[in-house]
């Protein structure tokens, strides 16, 4: 190898090296709010503390409440943004970050303004639907009783070496806002519910509601009403304290400034 080409390989290498190290340069835009449905008028105040730039430089954001009104122009350094809807619909409040390099990111939050509750489904902005199943410890659970609490509904199995990982962050969720109103209820889609129970007590998982039904993964009737049949585990809903989903995703990537927000 000659020593030009000692020379390019050992540059190559080095920014490989280099580019490895950098943080991701795209910036990171949250639009959260504790309350996002109820009559007119209605205020919302409107978080914007969990965006971040990169590397730590200031953010400027557009935030369209997406009523007609102006838009909200400012700095990151001022969190929350309140706003009044005035007239009853279903409005997309968007927000827009921009870094000092004028890189963009973006996130949206539906906002109801109704008297009757939102829709019914299995979208963030919509209400939860409820079910009444069987505890591992023989009680009954209903999903609409737990209105008032912020509920973290968990599909997961015993079988499901993801899900075991899982649960230790679950745990850490709990230990740090359940005495603030954080109900976490796993949906077990085990075939039995020895091994659901069993897995939970030996691994001293005692503070959750697990609720089992007959049918595992494929005819569990919890896992059709949320349509979880064909999709990976675990999988996490939020539910805000009316019942309205605020997070759906992977319970890893489910932040405690997340829950914090909603509490």
């Amino acid at each position: 190898m000659t020593t030009r080409s000692a020379l390019a390989l050992v540059l190559v290498l080095g920014a490989i090296l280099l580019a490895g190290c950098l943080p991701d340069a795209q910036p990171l835009a949250v639009l959260s709010a504790a309350t996002t449905h109820g009559p007119a008028p209605l205020e919302i105040t409107f978080d914007l503390s969990l965006s971040r730039s990169a590397s730590g430089e200031p953010l400027a954001f557009r935030l369209d409440f997406g009523d007609g009104s102006e838009p909200y122009l400012g700095a990151i350094l001022e969190p929350t943004v309140s706003h009044v809807y005035s007239e009853e619909g279903t409005f997309l409040a968007q927000l827009m970050v921009t870094d000092t390099a004028g890189r963009h990111a973006g996130d949206a939050l539906p906002v109801s303004v109704s008297a009757s509750p939102p829709p019914m489904g299995l979208e963030v902005g919509m209400l939860a639907p409820s079910f009444v199943a069987d505890t591992v410890t023989g009680e009954s659970f209903t999903l609409s009783e737990s209105r008032g609490s912020v509920v973290l509904l968990d599909f997961w199995g015993a079988w499901c070496a993801p899900c075991r990982r899982s649960l230790p962050h679950l745990q850490g969720l709990y230990d740090s806002y359940g005495e603030r109103g954080l109900v976490v209820v796993l949906v077990s889609t085990d075939e039995s519910l020895n091994v659901a129970e069993q897995y939970l007590t030996t691994n001293g998982y005692t503070d959750f509601v697990c609720v089992w039904e007959e049918g595992g993964k494929r005819a569990n009737p919890i896992v059709s009403l949320y349509e979880m049949t064909d999709k990976g585990i675990p999988r996490t809903f939020v539910l805000d304290r009316q019942g309205i989903i605020r997070y759906v995703g992977h319970p890893d990537h489910l932040s405690g400034d997340a829950i914090e927000t909603l509490l």
